[in-house]
């Protein structure tokens, strides 16, 4: 079977790196190629070049153009060229009908969209537009792969119909993560100073919501303990802003973007995720269940959907100061919970692990053909 991957942009997201996943895993005795429709993004273009060099990827591609028919007939002449079988289009945006499009002409029956993104706090407007977009993805015959059944609901309530769909999580290399994390977390804890760290990794934007575990840590008084927060984004200088009124280091605190989120995970003690009912997934949810971290996280439907009802860690109330800085206090005082829980989410592996989820993605493309 030959598959063509769609990618708009080398982005370090959930996006770029579940295609890359899915890509890395996928069976053996299949012919993957890749698209890039957007070649100015190029943070983790490396990792897809890696998997070229290493002939899990036959050939990579970059349309440079930005007109919708050029777009369609590059589609077009790459399908009939090399044979493809099956498309996997990771962003869900305007662009891609034109990709859509140019393979139906090409001859490809059936095109898969992963869906990364609930619809949640969209303007009526944006919604407007969004509502044509998956009209025509649906005349198209495209069968949507939400990653949780979170965005699904989003897609409901939003009035949205997805006439074809089947849902599958995202996922990340667990054996790899465990490994890194485990040799980094000994140099980690030999070091002769007794500062811990609360761990936040995620985009700096709207959808999630910093500035509650800002204050909940604030109000933790607890001397030997750091908080971390790890990503870039829109919001770092309004962040920036409320950790100075809450007297907080913020030299401290916000440590940029980073590609090595294994390493990051060895150095943290507890994982907090404290986000909002718009939250699609939170990959980096399962990759601190890899690393055997803590995890306490807000009570939103991704989150209670990803870590079990609480069986893979604390949750939360949205936006609940006090319960955040109360649920925190506990961990931190009670290094034996924190053991128990990271053990206990480190038994849901099978479920995010990405060689089961990249043969979800091959049976899927063989029932649907």
């Amino acid at each position: 079977m030959n598959i063509l991957h769609i990618l708009d942009g080398y982005h370090i997201g959930g996006v770029e790196t579940q295609a890359y996943e899915i890509i890395k895993n996928y069976p053996e005795g299949n012919k993957s190629f890749l698209i890039n429709t957007y070649s100015k993004i190029k943070d983790i273009r490396n990792r897809f070049l890696e998997l070229e060099k290493n002939n899990k990827i036959n050939k990579i591609t970059d349309i440079k153009t930005k007109i919708s028919l050029l777009i369609i007939l590059e589609i077009f002449l790459f399908v009939k060229k090399n044979k493809i079988d099956n498309i996997i289009i990771y962003p869900a945006n305007k662009k891609m009908l034109y990709v859509a499009l140019g393979a139906k002409l090409a001859g490809i029956k059936k095109i898969f969209m992963s869906l990364q993104n609930t619809l949640y706090d969209k303007k009526s407007l944006t919604i407007f537009k969004i509502k044509i977009i998956f009209y025509i993805l649906n005349k198209l015959g495209v069968f949507f792969v939400p990653a949780s059944r979170a965005i699904a609901n989003s897609f409901s309530k939003s009035k949205i119909n997805l006439n074809q769909f089947k849902i599958i999580y995202n996922s990340c290399d667990f054996n790899y993560i465990n490994s890194v994390s485990t040799k980094n977390k000994k140099s980690y804890l030999k070091k002769k100073n007794k500062i811990k760290n609360i761990v936040m990794i995620a985009r700096l934007d709207k959808i999630k919501d910093h500035e509650t575990l800002l204050k909940a840590f604030s109000k933790l008084k607890e001397p030997h303990w750091k908080l971390k927060i790890v990503g870039d984004g829109p919001n770092m200088n309004s962040l920036k802003k409320v950790s100075r009124k809450l007297l907080l280091n913020e030299e401290e605190i916000f440590y940029g973007q980073s590609n090595n989120v294994p390493l990051i995970l060895a150095e943290s003690d507890i994982f907090a995720f404290s986000t909002t009912e718009a939250e699609g997934f939170g990959k980096v949810l399962i990759e601190a269940i890899a690393a055997k971290v803590p995890i306490i996280a807000s009570d939103v439907s991704a989150c209670r959907e990803i870590l079990f009802e609480g069986k893979g860690g604390i949750l939360v109330k949205p936006k609940d100061i006090d319960e955040w800085t109360k649920n925190l206090r506990r961990l931190i005082k009670n290094k034996d919970q924190m053991g128990k829980i990271a053990n206990k989410a480190f038994l849901l592996k099978d479920f995010f692990n990405s060689k089961n989820i990249a043969n979800k993605w091959h049976k899927l493309l063989i029932l649907n053909n």
